[in-house]
């Protein structure tokens, strides 16, 4: 409802990237705040009817500050986890100030700046999170900084105790702003410029067939770098009409193989075990990778090869571009690298083609860079890693006009 009894807002929400970030509104003095993250947290609030948050004691440079951390229990052991690092500046004094109130609006987007939820919210702050927020002292920012503070983030995440969870605060939905049962329509010709995709688009919260909207909506990341019309959709084979691979991304001198894999956005999935969750993430990931290697011995049986889109034979010069493969799966997880690694780095091996995987939330941040060139440039720093050290990485970036920094 943001967006829709306040239009000016959609500007601001479009600006921000992933987080937590205050809104004020000209001639209204209403406490809000605007968070924006991934499709699986906005449906963990949303069946849990709110989150937590935690403040969390950090030391840099020798200096007493803190950090936040948002949790969305979709398991209770290992929920999903927005970082917040807070430095000196006026967007988080007003976060820190709204964190101490007994009320807040609150207004849900995810990636694709699409608003599904939205809550008048009752918040209960603990006396100790009270007295950090109230004695932390906040640092000007610095890159190096950040990181660190997203690292002691992690480990005292990690190892948090019972109390801590107790001393979090406590942010409940109490009024609703929206249906239950929200889809939205996208019929802006801009949004739907792609190649062989269709010119509207639904979107829900909760799905049930996830296939066509991860599709799309990894389509709209993708578009933020490559032109749309350079992005085809669900290309098929000229042979026997089978899909090519979910995307493909052809420049004049990039091709890019995109395969995705995702699982349904309900509340059942959502609740699965850590190692439920690693097994699917594995089983996807294999499929994904034969059906990558289909895609590539198709593209060389023939110069050049010829490609259905919208019912149009299409033909390809493989001659003069630099072929990649990009595997996009909804979650992976940090201890796992070295399983997920040996299968990929074996597909390259056999085809001579760079391969990578992203986790869906990783692509938002490649695709989020200032440029295509820092996009190839990340994906070849982990892809080379990979073949250095028999492990694929996750690339650490901070900010998308930085160089990237190392794995």
């Amino acid at each position: 409802m943001l967006t829709i009894l306040h239009p000016e807002s959609a500007h601001f929400v479009h600006s921000i990237g992933i987080g937590l970030w205050p809104l004020s509104l000209p001639g209204d003095a209403t406490a809000r705040l605007v968070i924006k993250t991934t499709k699986e947290m906005l449906l963990a609030a949303k069946v849990n009817g709110g989150f937590k948050i935690y403040v969390v004691p950090l030391m840099l440079s020798g200096k007493e500050t803190i950090g936040l951390m948002s949790a969305f229990f979709d398991v209770e052991d290992e929920p999903l986890v927005i970082y917040t690092p807070l430095f000196a500046d006026d967007d988080t004094s007003k976060v820190v100030n709204m964190l101490t109130q007994p009320t807040l609006e609150i207004h849900f987007f995810d990636e694709q700046n699409r608003e599904w939820l939205g809550y008048t919210c009752s918040l209960t702050c603990s006396p100790v999170a009270k007295d950090r927020m109230e004695k932390g002292r906040l640092l000007p920012f610095d890159l190096n900084l950040a990181r660190l503070t997203h690292m002691q983030l992690h480990l005292w995440f990690g190892s948090r105790m019972q109390s801590d969870d107790q001393d979090a605060i406590s942010i409940d939905f109490q009024e609703s702003h929206f249906a239950d049962d929200l889809v939205i329509l996208d019929a802006r010709a801009d949004n739907h410029l792609y190649q062989g995709g269709q010119s509207f688009s639904f979107s829900q919260l909760e799905r049930q067939e996830p296939g066509a909207f991860q599709e799309r909506d990894i389509a709209h990341l993708l578009g933020r770098l490559f032109d749309s019309r350079d992005i085809y959709m669900n290309p098929l084979r000229v042979t026997d009409r089978e899909e090519i691979a979910d995307l493909l991304v052809l420049t004049d001198s990039e091709i890019i193989v995109v395969q995705a894999k995702d699982s349904p956005n309900t509340e059942q999935v959502l609740r699965n075990t850590i190692v439920r969750k690693k097994a699917t993430a594995k089983k996807a990931l294999l499929k994904a990778i034969n059906q990558v290697r289909g895609a590539l011995r198709y593209m060389r049986s023939a110069s050049p090869f010829e490609m259905i889109v919208g019912n149009i034979v299409v033909p390809v010069e493989l001659g003069g571009r630099q072929v990649r493969a990009l595997i996009v799966v909804k979650e992976l997880f940090n201890d796992e690298f070295g399983e997920y690694s040996l299968p990929i780095l074996q597909l390259s091996k056999e085809t001579g083609i760079p391969c990578i995987a992203l986790d869906y939330s990783e692509l938002q941040v490649y695709t989020g860079m200032s440029s295509r060139g820092k996009f190839f440039e990340a994906f070849d720093l982990v892809y080379n890693h990979g073949q250095e050290t028999g492990q694929l990485p996750r690339l650490r970036i901070w900010m998308v006009d930085e160089e990237t920094s190392s794995c």
